[in-house]
């Protein structure tokens, strides 16, 4: 392993950078769609471990347990960019690499018929298998790395700019956020039902973004049935032990206690998801360009009230709630129902953000009766932080 890479992406707001560390902890973490897993070569692959992640020299992931077309073999994993990235680095010539039988790539097309010639070992593209765009993975590291910023250099630019020019900047930032959650909305109901679709999301923001990636898998393997008839939830917790990130956990967040709380949800309401679609179905589509009046038109504290207590029978407090909401409920109601759900996303309450984010939010003059803060809002921030500032150009 080297000093991590990093490349440029075009995203919808203009190009961002992403570290190849981002690109290690999606494999690390399985964040990705793992059923009927293909290498380059057509080969049945399977990730039975994905290896011990090497901060020293040498290949990124020691001693990994993999199964291809059926066949157990433990070795080293590769992570590039491009297959080209293999020799470039010089890796092709290092005897530290010899143990590599698994070269993991995030861009496929051209470079993924080309690494079937040049590579003896076997490859994977993770791009087509990803549950979320590259933005969306890159945010997620800025939101982690954002519960410790407490100054940031564009900030001061921003609140230079007139306050309609900073309120139309961020709804355009955050419109493009609704935009990147819809297609994937849209690309996880093309594989599943609504059900599915409502539990595996819903596990996955339970996860926080620490352990998103973990209960992905754990909604993969369990289905809603299996957690409506009294799973182990303890037992389910201790088959990932190792794969858990707690640290920095808060007690109340931690994950044996939301796979709990999911199951006691599942138990006492099973068929909460189409109870959730009729509540959706119940609710006013309206238009209005700020928060308060559209929560006074919609009635959002009623159809909050539903969800709540119909639902989810008082089982899950409000913020992490708004964060499901926003995070997974609205986008897929843009795709099910209608694509107007973006004014629900845009103006709805705010969720679990880091103090960070709502801090620049008060220092930026932007709450006042008519426009409160909301999710839409601070996804906005959220681009502006992960953009460095760039999106401001």
């Amino acid at each position: 392993m080297q000093m991590s890479a990093v490349h440029e992406v075009q995203g919808l707001y203009g190009p961002f950078s992403i570290s190849e560390k981002v690109i290690q902890k999606i494999w690390l973490h399985g964040d990705f769609y793992q059923e009927d897993l293909r290498t380059s070569s057509g080969k049945r692959l399977k990730v039975l471990d994905p290896g011990r992640w090497n901060m020293h020299e040498g290949p990124d992931f020691r001693e990994a347990r993999l199964e291809i077309d059926g066949e157990e073999r433990i070795g080293d994993v590769e992570i590039h960019f491009h297959a080209s990235d293999w020799f470039h680095h010089g890796h092709d010539k290092n005897a530290n690499f010899r143990r590599v039988m698994l070269h993991v790539l995030l861009y496929g097309e051209q470079d993924a018929t080309a690494s079937a010639q040049v590579f003896p070992e076997e490859s994977l593209v993770l791009l087509p298998l990803l549950e979320r765009d590259l933005e969306e993975y890159a945010m997620e590291a800025a939101l982690l790395d954002l519960e410790q910023v407490n100054e940031l250099a564009w900030f001061e630019r921003f609140i230079q700019k007139p306050l309609p020019e900073r309120r139309r900047l961020l709804a355009e930032l955050a419109s493009f956020r609704w935009q990147q959650k819809l297609g994937f909305a849209d690309k996880r109901l093309s594989r599943a039902d609504w059900a599915r679709c409502c539990h595996e999301s819903t596990l996955e923001v339970m996860g926080y973004a620490r352990n998103r990636g973990v209960m992905h898998h754990i909604a993969a393997r369990y289905s809603l049935d299996d957690f409506c008839c009294g799973i182990d939830t303890d037992a389910v917790f201790e088959d990932y032990r190792k794969d858990w990130r707690l640290s920095g956990c808060r007690p109340a967040n931690h994950p044996k206690l939301r796979l709990r709380q999911y199951a006691a949800i599942c138990n006492a309401n099973p068929d909460w998801p189409d109870q959730l679609l009729q509540c959706l179905k119940g609710s006013e589509l309206v238009d209005s360009a700020a928060p308060a009046d559209f929560r006074k038109a919609a009635d959002t504290k009623e159809l909050l009230r539903c969800i709540s207590e119909a639902v989810f029978r008082g089982m899950i407090g409000s913020k992490r709630l708004n964060t499901l909401l926003c995070d997974a409920v609205f986008p897929l109601a843009g795709v099910v129902l209608d694509a107007r759900w973006q004014a629900y996303w845009q103006h709805w309450y705010p969720g679990d953000f880091p103090d960070a984010l709502t801090r620049i939010y008060r220092q930026a003059d932007l709450a006042e009766r008519a426009n409160p803060m909301s999710n839409g809002a601070l996804q906005g921030f959220l681009v502006l932080f992960s953009s460095q500032g760039e999106a401001l150009d």
